[in-house]
Protein backbone atom coordinates (compact mmCIF):
# COMPACT_ATOMS: atom_id res chain seq x y z
CA UNK A 1 0.00 0.00 0.00
CA UNK A 2 1.92 3.31 -1.08
CA UNK A 3 2.09 5.70 1.55
CA UNK A 4 2.67 10.01 1.02
CA UNK A 5 4.89 11.51 2.65
CA UNK A 6 7.41 15.15 2.51
CA UNK A 7 11.54 14.76 2.84
CA UNK A 8 12.35 17.21 5.60
CA UNK A 9 16.08 17.17 5.56
CA UNK A 10 16.94 13.34 6.56
CA UNK A 11 13.39 13.08 7.79
CA UNK A 12 10.65 12.07 5.88
CA UNK A 13 7.00 13.02 7.28
CA UNK A 14 4.05 11.17 6.07
CA UNK A 15 0.85 12.23 5.68
CA UNK A 16 -0.81 9.98 8.02
CA UNK A 17 -0.12 7.47 10.67
CA UNK A 18 1.28 4.35 9.36
CA UNK A 19 0.77 0.59 10.84
CA UNK A 20 4.69 -0.39 10.07
CA UNK A 21 6.33 -1.81 12.96
CA UNK A 22 10.11 -0.33 13.59
CA UNK A 23 12.85 -2.11 11.78
CA UNK A 24 10.34 -3.21 8.74
CA UNK A 25 12.26 -2.38 5.43
CA UNK A 26 10.54 -0.12 3.24
CA UNK A 27 11.61 1.14 -0.36
CA UNK A 28 10.92 4.62 -1.07
CA UNK A 29 9.70 6.23 -5.03
CA UNK A 30 10.93 9.77 -5.30
CA UNK A 31 8.90 11.20 -7.51
CA UNK A 32 9.24 14.96 -9.19
CA UNK A 33 6.52 17.44 -8.95
CA UNK A 34 7.70 19.55 -11.54
CA UNK A 35 7.68 16.96 -13.87
CA UNK A 36 4.43 14.52 -14.18
CA UNK A 37 5.21 12.15 -16.67
CA UNK A 38 1.77 11.09 -18.99
CA UNK A 39 1.26 8.02 -16.68
CA UNK A 40 1.41 9.83 -13.60
CA UNK A 41 -2.41 10.78 -12.72
CA UNK A 42 -4.51 11.15 -9.55
CA UNK A 43 -6.94 8.76 -11.23
CA UNK A 44 -7.92 5.51 -11.61
CA UNK A 45 -6.09 3.75 -14.41
CA UNK A 46 -8.14 3.31 -17.29
CA UNK A 47 -10.27 5.67 -16.48
CA UNK A 48 -11.93 8.85 -19.10
CA UNK A 49 -10.27 11.14 -16.86
CA UNK A 50 -6.75 9.51 -16.72
CA UNK A 51 -7.47 8.98 -20.76
CA UNK A 52 -8.01 12.36 -21.61
CA UNK A 53 -5.60 13.48 -18.84
CA UNK A 54 -2.94 11.16 -21.00
CA UNK A 55 -4.83 12.89 -24.51
CA UNK A 56 -3.63 16.42 -23.16
CA UNK A 57 0.09 15.14 -22.68
CA UNK A 58 2.81 16.39 -24.81
CA UNK A 59 3.67 13.16 -26.78
CA UNK A 60 6.74 11.21 -25.69
CA UNK A 61 8.38 11.22 -28.80
CA UNK A 62 10.38 13.83 -31.42
CA UNK A 63 10.18 14.80 -34.30
CA UNK A 64 13.21 12.35 -35.70
CA UNK A 65 10.96 9.58 -33.51
CA UNK A 66 8.07 10.15 -35.84
CA UNK A 67 10.07 11.17 -39.18
CA UNK A 68 12.21 7.26 -38.27
CA UNK A 69 8.57 5.38 -37.85
CA UNK A 70 7.35 6.58 -40.96
CA UNK A 71 10.37 6.00 -43.04
CA UNK A 72 9.89 2.45 -41.74
CA UNK A 73 6.48 2.22 -42.78
CA UNK A 74 7.03 3.54 -46.22
CA UNK A 75 9.94 0.42 -46.20
CA UNK A 76 7.88 -2.07 -45.26
CA UNK A 77 4.96 -1.14 -47.91
CA UNK A 78 4.01 -4.08 -50.09
CA UNK A 79 2.63 -3.84 -53.45
CA UNK A 80 -1.25 -4.24 -53.18
CA UNK A 81 -2.82 -6.66 -55.55
CA UNK A 82 -6.34 -6.98 -56.35
CA UNK A 83 -6.63 -9.99 -58.12
CA UNK A 84 -8.43 -12.96 -56.02
CA UNK A 85 -6.87 -16.42 -56.29
CA UNK A 86 -10.07 -17.62 -58.20
CA UNK A 87 -9.62 -14.95 -61.04
CA UNK A 88 -5.94 -16.61 -62.07
CA UNK A 89 -6.75 -19.10 -65.35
Amino acid sequence: MPYKGTVRGKVIELESDVPIPEGTEVEIVVKDKEKKTATASDHPRSSPQAILKFLDARPLCTPDDVEALLQAIRQGKRPVSFEGIFDKN
